[in-house]
């Protein structure tokens, strides 16, 4: 008898566990978008420091082209604003802000995804849309490997910067939700943006073989767009390392569900073994304050539910999905005077005082974190 209650008790200690272990995940899984309210004035190490504190593994951090190199010359410079700049390939480029993030996100050890969008004005297909895909796709090539000679292993960077922690920037997203024209502002998506992909493919692998290559994040129907993009002639090996969904939603098991349709048109086409991103996911707190589907946007409470569930829910589908990494969009937002439901997204808010402080979200992103990853 007694030994078959120490079996039965091993028994059950190990099916209350397995579920547990079978969910275990890299903290690499953990990400957040790196946008808005961070990238103005505030203590950006400390926010790096906190994150670190609350599990991020990651972060996806916005690199406009239009920022870096806004002048084809430099004789288009103002001449107050050129000690500002650095002439890489005949091209002024201005690398501070972005240094500044990199370093920051180094400093704790945190990862870097470069979101690598919007074209300058000279470098645009229609200078008069906003968003505009590039004239040429090899000049946005050309810009990738600049990123890479500033960021990655052997960037310029790390060598100005000794005293740093280097965590060298292996993983580039080529542009943002091409699928709406807001934001590849051309009538029919998918041939062009996959042109833009394998420009963009052949100039990071050749200046870093080992980075590693994002298509850009597809919402909506997505599972359908992947389509489009595979009759357009997107191939694995050739265009992209990972790909990447936004698949939000009401419930975190539609939105499982939409990566399961996604993953469906991976496989069809033969990239079984390729991964898949989530580079964006939320469940904003706008409740009464945003115009938009009230069965995705929610409260403070229903945000930070939701939080728990979608990575648990994701670690949990993650070895059939091949699903790496979920980014939660985003890490900090104003959360008033708007009504765009994403400005109430953040794990943090901007407070009366111009502080950032913790929404209850933040404390469940730091929970399931340390839970499924053991930290």
């Amino acid at each position: 008898m007694r030994l078959t209650a120490v079996l039965l008790a091993t028994t059950a200690a190990l099916l209350c566990a397995a579920p547990a272990n079978a969910a275990r995940v890299p903290s690499s899984f953990f990400g957040v978008m790196a946008n808005g309210p961070l990238l103005g004035p505030c203590d950006l190490p400390g926010e790096m420091d906190v994150m670190r504190e609350s599990g991020v593994g990651t972060i996806r951090l916005p690199v406009e082209w239009s920022d870096l190199q806004p002048y084809a010359s430099v004789d288009e410079v103002p001449s107050g604003d050129r000690p500002r700049y650095t002439v890489v390939d005949g091209v002024p480029t201005d690398f501070g802000p972005t240094d500044s993030r990199v370093l920051a996100a180094a400093g704790q050890g945190i990862q870097v995804l470069a979101l690598v969008n919007k074209a300058p004005q000279w470098a645009e297909k229609d200078p008069a849309k906003d968003f505009s895909p590039p004239r040429d796709p090899a000049a946005y090539g050309r810009f990738l490997q600049v990123l890479v000679g500033r960021y990655g292993p052997g960037g310029t960077l790390w060598a100005e910067h000794p005293e740093a922690r280097k965590v060298p920037v292996r993983a580039f997203q080529v542009w943002n939700e091409p699928s709406l024209p807001r934001y590849f502002a051309v009538s029919s998506f998918a041939r062009p943006y996959v042109q833009l992909l394998g420009a963009a493919y052949r100039a990071v692998k050749q200046a870093d073989p080992g980075a590693t290559v994002v298509a850009a994040g597809l919402p909506n129907y997505s599972w359908r767009d992947l389509e489009r993009l595979y009759g357009a002639g997107l191939r694995a090996r050739g265009h992209f390392d990972a790909i990447a969904v936004h698949p939000f939603t009401g419930e975190p098991s539609g939105s499982v569900e939409i990566l399961r349709r996604v993953r469906a048109v991976m496989n069809r086409h033969g990239d079984r073994r390729s991964p898949i991103w989530v580079t964006e996911i939320s469940w904003p707190s706008g409740r009464g304050k945003a115009n938009a589907n009230q069965r995705w946007v929610t409260t403070e409470a229903g945000e930070a539910r939701k939080v728990s569930e979608v990575y648990r829910a994701y670690a949990r589908a993650r070895g059939s999905l091949r699903l790496q990494r979920a980014y939660w969009y985003s890490w900090v937002t104003t959360d008033t005077g708007s009504t765009n439901a994403f400005d109430y997204a953040g794990l943090r808010k901007v407070g009366p005082d111009g502080a950032f402080v913790n929404k209850p979200a933040l404390s469940a992103y730091r929970s399931v974190s340390r839970a499924l990853t053991g930290r």
